[in-house]
C-alpha cells in the first residue's frame, strides 16, 4: 500500500468502519497532527466510548520495551472484539540518518509555545538514544568538552553554531528522570518485525506515532507493504513553500475548530491569528475555542476579536522582557516580571529566555566583529537591508563554510534591531549578565529565597544609573 497523506484520513476511517482494517498503522510527522489522527483511527476501530476505555492501551514510546509491546499485541483481549495499542512518540524507526531532522524539530519547538523547552528536550533525548548514550554519559562527555568532531561522530551531522542552548537544556536534567537507551544498543525493530511476520490475532491492531522515520529500515518497508503508513509531516523552516504549507495546515485546523461551534473566521483574521501564535497546532485549536466562546451569538470571528483575545505568545513575552533587561530598564522590567508571573510563567523559563537573548547578543557581536565594514547603530534600515546584510551573509558563507546562525531572526528588520542592541553593549557587560543569570538560576533551584526577589535583583543589577535614579525617585 502506498503512503497516505493527511487528506486521506477520512477515507481511511471509512474503510475501517466498513471492516477493511490493517494490523498496523504508522503515523509519521508533526506531533499534534499524529495524535489527532491516532484519536480518529482509534475511534474508527473502537466506535463505542466504553470499548476505548477497556480495549485501548496507550504506551509512552520514550520508555517502551518492544518485547512487552509485542507480547501484549499477540494476546487476545479479555473483553472480546478488537484490541488497540497506541505507541506515542515511538523511537522504533529512528537512526542516525534522521538525527538532523530531530535537531531541526527541536530547534523549531524551542522557538515556539509555552511547552517549547519540554518538546525540544524530548527530541534531544531521542538524539541521545540514537547515539547510544544515557543522559549521564552525555553530561560526562559535555563536561569534558565536546568538540565538533565528537558531535559529528555521535549524531552524524556537523555541530551547529547555536548548539549551546541544547547543551544547557540537557545539562539541567536529572539523569534519573531521563529514559535510558535500549539495552545492548538495539532499537527493537527486529523484535517488532519478527512478531508481525509471525502474525497477530485478527482483531488486534497497533498504532505507532513517530516524529520522523528512517525509510530504509526493514520494518518501515514491511509496514508500507502490509500495513498503513500516513505521512503527517509539515515542512519546517521559514522558506516561502514551508510557510505556505504551515499556513494551510493551521488554517484548516482553525476553520474546523470554529465549525464545531458553528462559527466562521473572517478572511482578514487568519493572518494576524497565525502571526501571533506561530506554528503551534495545539495553541491554534485552543485559541479558536476561546474565540468561539468570546463572540457569543455572532456567527463570525472578526479581526478585532483576534486583537482583543489572542494574547502574545511566550516568545513575544520573553522578547519584551529580554529587551527591558538588556536595555537596563528597571521599572519596565519589574512590571513585566509581575505580569508574567501572574500569567503563570515559571521563573526558570524567564531566566532561560533572558540567557538565550544575552547569548544571541554575544553571537551578534561576534558576527559583526568579523564583518567587512563597520555596523553603526544609526545606520538607516534601508541601507542595512540592501547593502550591509547581503554582504555580511555572503562573507559568512565564504568564510570556511560557516553558515548563517539559525538563532537569528528571519525578518531583516528584527535582525537590524538585534544588531543595534548588540552594538550598544560591551562584551564584558554581556558576559557579566550571563554570570548573574547563572547565579539567579542556582538561587531559584536551592536558596529558598522569594522568586520575585531573585528575578527583581537581576533587573536592579542591570539597571542603568539614569533608570535607577528615575525609579528610585518615583518610589520614594
Amino acid at each position: 500500500m502506498s503512503t497516505l497523506q493527511r487528506k486521506d484520513l477520512a477515507d481511511l476511517c471509512q474503510q475501517i468502519a466498513a471492516g477493511r482494517t490493517a494490523p498496523v498503522y504508522l503515523l509519521v510527522g508533526e506531533r499534534y497532527l499524529c495524535r489527532e489522527a491516532a484519536d480518529q483511527l482509534s475511534a474508527a476501530l473502537l466506535p463505542e466510548p466504553q470499548q476505548r476505555a477497556n480495549q485501548l492501551t496507550v504506551i509512552d514510546g520514550e520508555r517502551e520495551e518492544p518485547p512487552r509491546t509485542m507480547a501484549a499485541l499477540k494476546t487476545y483481549s479479555l473483553f472480546g472484539g478488537r484490541q488497540v495499542i497506541q505507541v506515542v512518540d515511538s523511537r522504533i524507526f529512528l537512526s542516525k540518518t534522521v538525527a538532523k531532522t530531530l535537531w531541526q524539530q527541536a530547534t523549531q519547538a524551542r522557538e515556539s509555545g509555552d511547552h517549547g523547552d519540554a518538546d525540544a528536550t524530548r527530541l534531544l533525548l531521542a538524539m541521545l538514544q540514537l547515539a547510544g548514550l544515557s543522559l549521564a554519559e552525555w553530561q560526562q562527555q559535555q563536561a569534558a568538552g565536546l568538540s565538533a568532531a565528537d558531535w559529528q561522530h555521535l549524531f552524524g551531522f556537523a555541530k551547529p553554531d547555536d548548539s549551546q542552548w541544547a547543551e544547557t537544556l540537557l545539562a539541567a536534567l536529572e539523569p534519573a528522570t531521563a529514559p535510558a537507551p535500549p539495552a545492548g544498543g538495539g532499537d527493537g525493530a527486529e523484535t517488532y518485525l519478527t512478531a508481525l511476520e509471525s502474525g497477530l490475532p485478527p482483531h488486534n491492531h497497533l498504532i505507532l506515532l513517530a516524529a520522523t522515520a528512517d525509510r530504509r529500515k526493514k520494518l518501515y518497508k514491511y509496514l508500507e507493504q502490509h500495513g498503513v503508513v500516513v505521512d503527517l509531516s509539515v515542512a519546517a523552516g521559514s522558506s516561502t513553500p514551508a510557510r505556505k504549507e504551515q499556513k494551510n495546515v493551521l488554517g484548516e485546523l482553525a476553520r474546523r475548530t470554529l465549525a464545531e461551534f458553528d462559527k466562521k473566521l473572517a478572511a482578514d483574521a487568519l493572518d494576524p491569528l497565525l502571526e501571533r501564535i506561530g506554528f503551534q497546532p495545539v495553541a491554534v485549536v485552543m485559541e479558536c475555542e476561546k474565540l468561539a466562546l468570546y463572540i457569543g451569538e455572532r456567527p463570525r470571528v472578526e479581526r478585532r476579536d483576534v486583537d482583543a483575545m489572542v494574547g502574545r505568545t511566550r516568545e513575544e513575552a520573553i522578547y519584551e522582557l529580554s529587551e527591558a533587561y538588556s536595555a537596563g530598564e528597571l521599572e519596565r522590567g519589574l512590571i513585566l516580571l509581575k505580569r508574567l508571573r501572574g500569567g503563570g510563567m515559571h521563573p526558570l523559563a524567564m531566566v532561560a529566555g533572558l540567557r538565550n537573548h544575552i547569548r544571541k547578543l554575544l553571537l551578534a557581536q561576534a558576527v559583526l566583529g568579523g564583518a567587512d565594514g563597520d555596523f553603526q547603530p544609526e545606520m538607516p534600515f534601508p541601507v542595512f537591508q540592501k547593502n550591509f546584510l547581503p554582504r555580511l551573509k555572503e562573507q559568512r558563507q565564504a568564510a570556511g563554510g560557516r553558515g548563517w546562525p539559525t538563532t537569528f531572526p528571519n525578518h531583516p528588520y528584527a535582525l537590524y534591531q538585534l544588531f543595534r542592541q548588540a552594538a550598544g553593549h560591551h562584551p564584558a557587560d554581556l558576559r557579566a549578565r550571563l554570570a548573574d543569570l547563572l547565579q539567579a538560576e542556582y538561587r531559584l533551584k536551592g536558596s529558598g529565597l522569594p522568586e520575585q526577589a531573585i528575578l527583581g535583583a537581576l533587573f536592579f543589577t542591570a539597571a542603568t544609573p539614569t533608570n535607577f535614579k528615575e525609579y528610585n525617585a518615583r518610589v520614594i
